[in-house]
């Protein structure tokens, strides 16, 4: 019974401290410029290697319709992930929300409501 229960908490802890350094972007920051009609997306994400951890899903919405669909490759540097959309421009009181995914484990979602 001993063995039983020591080899679960190994286990345990394996899967637990692999999701430990999995994670979702820390916040995520809009910036929608009318002029240029241009959402900037910058998505602050530390990780040691950007190759193989690293956002690989943006997904932009604007009024719930998906409008956009970024899959990234790897994350350019260890701290952050960044994206542009072109959304035109908008409407006051549009609402865009993007999500952003962490390849690993886990996502954040925000939106701007456009003023």
């Amino acid at each position: 019974m001993k063995k039983i229960f020591l080899l679960l908490f190994a286990l345990v802890m394996v899967f637990s401290a692999g999701a430990a350094w999995s994670h979702p972007p820390s916040d995520l920051e809009l910036l929608y410029n009318r002029e240029g009609g241009v959402l900037e997306v910058h998505a602050p994400h530390s990780v040691p290697d950007g190759k193989r951890h690293y956002i690989n899903l943006f997904t932009l919405s604007l009024n719930g319709q998906l409008m956009y669909r970024l899959e990234p490759a790897w994350q350019v540097d260890g701290k952050a992930a960044a994206a542009c959309f072109h959304v035109g421009d908008l409407p006051k009181g549009a609402v865009l929300e993007v999500e952003a995914v962490c390849s690993r484990a886990g996502n954040l979602k925000k939106s701007l409501t456009v003023e």
